[in-house]
Formats: C-alpha cells, structure tokens, sequence
C-alpha cells in the first residue's frame, strides 16, 4: 500500500480512510508536505480536509501548501505579504500603462496636426 507524503515523514501506516493519500502521494514533493505539517500541524490539516466538501479537497490542500510555504519564507506576513507585493506591483503597471497611452495620444495629436498642416500647405 502507497504512504501519503505526511504519513510516510511521521513513519505510520497509511489507511485506506486518509484523507492526506489521494493528494499527497509521497513520491511527490515530500518538502511540500512537510512544511504543510510544520505549519498547520497534522491534526489541523486532517481536520481541515475532513471538513471540506471532497470536489474541493485538491484546491483546499494546494492552498495549504502555498501558505505554508510562504510562512516559512515569511513568518510575519505569509501569502499576505505577497498578496500586497502583487497588488503595489499592479499599481504600478497601471500607472505605466496610463502614462503610455497618455503619450501615445500626444503623438498621434501631433501626427494629426502635421499632415492638417501639410495638407493646408498643398
């Protein structure tokens, strides 16, 4: 029988009602799964997965794994941390973008104005 990553790290047996074996296979990223155990605590993560509706189990451990990673990385912050570097980040990009089409359209407006002008000429 296949361990899941957790209970494979934690050296126990696997059994058929473990909620962890369909998405933690422990062939697959073994530190992922530790940091989500060191993080959330394996209680946590097991009570956690029994309450979420099965369709929505993949999403709900992939989640996990990402905030526990970003935990490790940042202790104080996490995910939020990266959330609000994304979002300044974003505004940033706005701002560029408006300032790009507010000089494209000074360049065009002075296109227009040079073939009015050419034209009045001929």
């Amino acid at each position: 029988m296949e361990l899941c990553a957790i209970c494979k790290k934690k050296r126990q047996e696997c059994s058929q009602e473990c909620v962890l074996k369909p998405y933690g296979p422990a062939n697959k990223w073994p530190e992922k799964y530790a940091c989500l155990v060191m993080v959330f605590g394996m209680k946590n993560v097991v009570r956690i997965l029994s309450e979420t509706d099965p369709s929505q189990r993949q999403a709900c451990v992939d989640s996990l794994c990402f905030e526990a990673e970003a935990r490790i990385r940042d202790p104080v912050h996490g995910c939020v941390g990266i959330i609000h570097r994304l979002q300044r980040r974003l505004q940033q990009l706005e701002l560029s973008l408006k300032f790009a089409k507010e000089e494209l359209a000074v360049i065009k407006h002075r296109q227009n104005n040079q073939h009015l002008v050419l034209r009045s000429l001929l």
